[in-house]
């Protein structure tokens, strides 16, 4: 478990599976927990880490229904833990489901899934402005969230420099138009967040602007030759998921 400080009020905690991280916005006491995973002890963790800084979540936010994005732990409090609607009839429909794939006790997995819907375009919270940016690429309702003051995109499961694009649930039509959506943010991203993996910082060769070509020619890959240097080191379920992905494209 690692935890960084990429931009002002932003923490990011990194898991020991997949990279997975989990972002913190404060403003003052407040703050919003994003995406907190994976397992108990670095659930425990995360909540250590918002008292210590005094922190006091107001709010959750999951990207996507995914069982790795859809978590909480009883020290985060009541906070309202929203979604995009999309996104929150997905959880609704596959709780069971998620829930079977999650390792963790009884207490943590009762919280699993548990989101609600937000239909707006910035976060209910009383810190800088947040944007909500809600596409149907990688998960159906999947979101990204701006933060204009800082210029940091959180990019929910996209983006990385350790996972390629999956499309289990996406078309590549889909796919693509999620990448266009928030390349414009892409663009003026000083800090990338990715769900997996290295956070991206612009005026870098990891930049957000070359994860953006990079998922751009994996897509295009699959149409044409080509091999991703995402896929040389893999584990096997990426490699799957890249066979899987040549037949969606077919």
């Amino acid at each position: 478990m690692t935890v960084t400080e990429p931009a002002p009020d932003v923490l990011v905690h990194t898991s020991r599976t997949m990279r997975t991280t989990s972002t913190v916005l404060r403003h003052g006491t407040s703050a919003v927990v994003v995406d907190p995973a994976w397992h108990a002890d670095e659930l425990d963790h995360l909540a250590d880490l918002l008292a210590e800084h005094d922190l006091t979540p107001t709010l959750g936010w999951s990207t996507h229904a995914h069982h790795d994005h859809v978590l909480w732990h009883p020290r985060f409090g009541n906070a309202s833990r929203l979604t995009s609607p999309t996104a929150a009839r997905t959880a609704a429909a596959h709780l069971t489901e998620i829930r079977a794939a999650l390792e963790l006790p009884p207490d943590l997995l009762a919280l699993a899934g548990q989101v609600q819907a937000h239909d707006g375009d910035r976060l209910p919270w009383p810190g800088p402005e947040v944007q909500v940016l809600t596409h149907q690429a990688h998960a159906p309702g999947h979101s990204a969230l701006w933060l204009p003051g800082s210029e940091v995109l959180i990019a929910g499961d996209m983006l990385s420099d350790v996972e390629i694009p999956l499309l289990e649930t996406s078309t590549l039509a889909e796919y693509r138009a999620g990448l266009d959506l928030l390349a414009p943010l892409v663009e003026q991203a000083q800090v990338l967040i990715p769900g997996h993996g290295r956070i991206a910082h612009a005026g870098t060769a990891d930049s957000p602007m070359a994860r953006l070509a990079a998922d751009r020619a994996y897509l295009d890959s699959l149409t044409a030759p080509g091999s991703d240097p995402r896929l040389r080191h893999a584990d096997p379920w990426l490699h799957e998921a890249h066979r899987q992905n040549l037949r969606h494209a077919q």
